[in-house]
């Protein structure tokens, strides 16, 4: 499991990132560590996948040594502006003020710089249990929301080099470059859109914004079921007629989507110079938290591998 103390989850839309991201916070979760899990995307998706109503707005422990959260914009902002401000009279007539709002919201980087302010916070917070959080799993935006999520301390810096609001943008771009905090896991399902994309989102997050990034994640992939003779005698059996026809499409299918797994694999290794982590697809109607553990035990053995 990530050494880091972050681990920012993100991808195209629709390829699995919040489930991979909750499959990440339980493996750690299972080896002891504290974990918290952030939703910022896709509002409800992540309390579904962990199996409760819906998240609170300060974590809350939904399993053992797991607490989860939904990121809120606003109170975000709030608490941005609460940090920044010596008197806190001062600070709540400021929000109360609708022009600061639309002010505020018109500032580039400033509301996302005040999202990941609220993340780095609570990496240290020690109001949950006594203690901070070993591991953050952040369920970022997908691609195109995440690269100005993780660019803000980059745009905002320019504009508030000096004071309060420059040292928090400077605390979290050395947080977000620091391999030691920070991971980012860049997912894909074995199809040529999502591949291409997660190549191009890795080397922005690594080339262009210094984010360290993980071995690239290949979710949704189908295992090897055939063997090259098991192959053979399904050839042979549909030229004698002697397979049930309902079988052999099964089968066909089957392996089309393990050589599509490996095919996306080698592309994603060519496209990012990394072998890709291979999770199993999941053959179930629902998606519940101990739904998960396959998922889970292949993020452990291909990270670690």
């Amino acid at each position: 499991m990530p050494a880091a103390r972050l681990a920012i989850v993100t991808g195209k839309g629709g390829v699995g990132k919040t489930t991979v991201a909750a499959s990440l916070a339980r493996a750690a979760a299972q080896e002891g560590r504290r974990v918290l899990v952030v939703e910022i995307a896709t509002p409800g998706r992540m309390a579904s996948v962990l199996g409760v109503d819906s998240l609170a707005a300060e974590p809350v422990e939904v399993h053992p040594n797991l607490h989860a959260v939904a990121l809120d914009e606003a109170r975000a902002l709030e608490q941005l502006v609460d940090g920044l401000l010596p008197l806190r009279f001062l600070s709540r007539q400021l929000l109360s003020s609708e022009t600061f709002r639309i002010v505020a919201a018109a500032v580039p980087g400033i509301l996302e710089i005040a999202l990941l302010a609220q993340v780095v916070d609570w990496m240290h917070s020690t109001r949950f249990g006594g203690r901070g959080f070993d591991l953050v799993v952040l369920d970022a935006p997908a691609s195109g929301h995440s690269v100005p999520l993780l660019s803000s301390p980059r745009t905002l810096s320019g504009l508030a080099a000096m004071g309060p609001l420059g040292e928090t943008v400077k605390r979290i771009s050395r947080c977000l470059t620091d391999p030691r905090r920070t991971m980012a896991f860049v997912v894909a399902i074995p199809e040529e859109w999502a591949v291409a994309e997660a190549i191009e989102l890795m080397s922005s997050l690594r080339d262009d914004l210094d984010v360290p990034v993980a071995r690239p994640v290949l979710n949704a992939a189908f295992p090897r079921r055939f063997s090259k003779t098991d192959e053979k005698l399904l050839d042979e059996a549909e030229r004698s007629g002697t397979i049930d026809p309902e079988l052999l499409v099964a089968g066909r299918y089957f392996l089309r989507r393990r050589k599509a797994a490996q095919k996306q694999a080698k592309a994603l290794k060519k496209g990012t110079g990394l072998g890709a982590v291979e999770l199993p697809f999941i053959f179930s109607p629902t998606m519940a938290w101990e739904d998960l553990d396959p998922v889970a035990e292949a993020l452990r053995a291909g990270l670690a591998s």
